[in-house]
């Protein structure tokens, strides 16, 4: 279905034509009706204070299409746990239909396992009676950017998650000083894609 993750997995190629990671981008308008009838979502943060953000990102897996769609993101810099986790709770309360009442939707949320990070989901769970849960991410760091590499396309409203869009479409391989690329992703700038991770571990997982 998709040559150039063929290639980047089997034949061990460093792929696109800049060294982008992800060359399975598209961007769309996503309308409300669309994401209210979305059969599987998922939910995923990675933690932050400052100058790294905290971010939630929210997204729907279509597993026969090998489509995910991420239609919403939510970023803030020196919130406490009860404040991000208030965030939260408003971006998972909605009505399902026009002139309905908003409800809570207690979906399952994923989070980076890290020792700040477990204090941040005991606050949400026990404060907010939010489902967090920690990511298995042990050493999937780079099976997960290929699994999401891999699929078929990667959906993502811009206007809705532009911070989202903007890194997905600008991670790279590491380049070398002499300008060549190597199979290494490195850190920074990926908050969302680490939150868009996490969500799909255990899709990541059993696929």
């Amino acid at each position: 279905m998709n040559e150039t993750a063929w290639r980047w997995e089997y034949l061990g190629e460093v792929t696109g034509t800049g060294g982008n990671v992800f060359t399975n981008i598209h961007d769309e308008k996503l309308s409300l009706t669309r994401i209210h009838n979305f059969e599987r979502t998922r939910n995923g943060v990675d933690w932050g204070w400052f100058p790294d953000p905290w971010r939630f990102v929210r997204c729907a897996w279509e597993p026969s299409a090998r489509r995910l769609l991420i239609f919403e993101e939510h970023s803030a810099n020196r919130k406490t746990p009860a404040e991000t986790a208030q965030i939260l709770l408003d971006a998972m309360t909605f009505a399902d239909e026009d002139g309905e009442e908003p409800y809570f939707h207690d979906e399952i949320v994923w989070a980076d396992d890290t020792p700040d990070g477990k204090q941040q989901m005991a606050v949400y769970r026990r404060d907010f009676h939010i489902r967090i849960r920690p990511a298995r991410k042990a050493r999937m760091r780079k099976l997960s950017y290929e699994w999401l590499a891999g699929l078929r396309e990667i959906v993502i409203d811009p206007v809705r998650c532009p911070k989202t869009y903007e890194e997905f479409t600008l991670k790279e391989y590491l380049r070398n000083p002499d300008g060549t690329w190597e199979d290494e992703i490195p850190d920074g700038n990926d908050h969302s894609i680490d939150a868009v991770r996490y969500a799909l571990m255990d899709d990541v997982l059993r696929g």
